[in-house]
């Protein structure tokens, strides 16, 4: 009995030995996959950090400084005032409504490394970035939404997977009016005229006597003042010419007369205007109307801050004593010849009325330096 204790024991201490050998090695096989595991969690936690630090840091960061957005030119500055490099990525035009009506750049997945901009500086993006959109309406209020990321997060192989960590600056601006632009370039020398007013008896729409006897002329815009010699050819409806000569001013705001060898004559009438050392740019006015009815007495084209011409004044004179319903037709032509700009307008005018003006809304508007020849016509409607 005694021998069989001794072998127990024996059995007993050798096995305890081993086992505990193998659990030293299997804690040992443990412990190394615990530290590398720790070690990797503890990068990538380190890295969720700097990304999640970097995506609070970047926030609202990108400024619109400059927005000019017009028919003739696009230009924007934006500073970053982040503490890191940004890196700008795409620029949307967006409707108020939220719809993207155009972006850049259009290759590739519609983000890309456009330029970065380092902390505290600013940059200007010209129209190689800055989408034209084609879709967007005259006078459109729109939105300018310019993408940006940290230029560390960028993955420049894999842009895809950046996208959901950039961010966005925005701005509201207007979409500049559309209209016909000039086809012909200005000349060295230029005037432009934006009215011509005869003076006209209401009920015949004939030219009176002297002293009366008067077509006057506003110059607004040329391409430099002085003083010049201008020449008016008038033509009457039965073909009959004449001439008048004035020194006037290339750029003024008031009106500047004529007076010639007109008297008498009747609407409709044709004036053409030259000036020596100077183009005229809007040259030729036909002045229309039905004697003894309705015509015009005067005419002046309104244009705004960007001078595309969108409403068109008419001064008319009615004979009192049959007033009518006439229909009153404009019509702008460009230096070719062509019909760039039409509008009309129905007036009625009841015995009694012998003056009026009336305003054309002009489609499309266009550009000032595009109007050549202004025709004017009354017609019965």
């Amino acid at each position: 009995m005694t021998g069989r204790k001794r072998r127990t024991s024996g059995d007993t201490v050798l096995g305890a030995i081993i086992i505990a050998a193998a659990t030293v090695a299997l804690g040992m096989v443990v412990w190394g996959f615990a530290t590398g595991w720790f070690g990797s969690s503890i990068y990538d936690l380190t890295k969720n950090v700097n990304r999640d630090i970097l995506l609070v840091k970047t926030s609202s960061q990108l400024s619109f400084e400059f927005v000019n957005y017009t028919s003739t030119g696009r230009s924007v500055i934006v500073r970053n005032i982040a503490k890191v490099p940004l890196m700008i990525t795409r620029v949307e035009i967006v409707s108020m409504d939220g719809q993207v009506k155009d972006y850049r750049p259009v290759t590739g997945i519609g983000y890309e490394n456009l330029t970065v901009v380092q902390p505290g500086q600013a940059t200007s993006l010209g129209p190689d970035v800055l989408p034209p959109c084609p879709t967007c309406a005259s006078e459109e209020r729109l939105r300018m939404r310019v993408w940006y990321i940290a230029s560390s997060l960028f993955d420049k192989d894999n842009p895809q997977s950046s996208i959901d960590e950039m961010r966005f600056s925005e701005t509201l601006f207007v979409f500049p009016k559309t209209g016909v632009v000039s086809v012909c370039p200005l000349p060295e020398n230029w005037i432009m005229v934006n009215i011509v007013d005869p003076v006209t008896y209401f009920s015949s729409g004939k030219i009176p006597g002297p002293p009366f006897n008067k077509i006057y002329i506003r110059t607004p815009l040329a391409s430099a003042l002085a003083d010049v010699d201008a020449t008016l050819r008038v033509t009457n409806s039965s073909g009959e010419v004449a001439y008048a000569s004035s020194s006037i001013k290339s750029i003024s705001n008031s009106l500047q007369s004529f007076a010639g060898p007109f008297a008498g004559f009747q609407v409709p009438i044709t004036v053409e205007i030259s000036a020596t050392g100077f183009d005229v740019i809007q040259k030729i006015w036909i002045i229309g109307g039905i004697p003894g009815k309705a015509h015009v007495s005067g005419v002046t084209l309104w244009y705004d801050a960007e001078k595309f011409v969108d409403v068109v004044e008419a001064e008319l004179g009615i004979n009192d004593a049959v007033g009518g319903r006439y229909r009153i037709v404009v019509t702008l032509y460009d230096c070719l010849n062509t019909a760039v700009g039409q509008g009309s307008v129905i007036a009625n005018f009841p015995p009694g009325i012998y003056s009026e003006s009336v305003f054309i809304d002009i489609s499309p508007a266009v550009e000032m330096e595009n109007v050549y020849r202004v025709e004017v016509r009354v017609e019965e409607a």
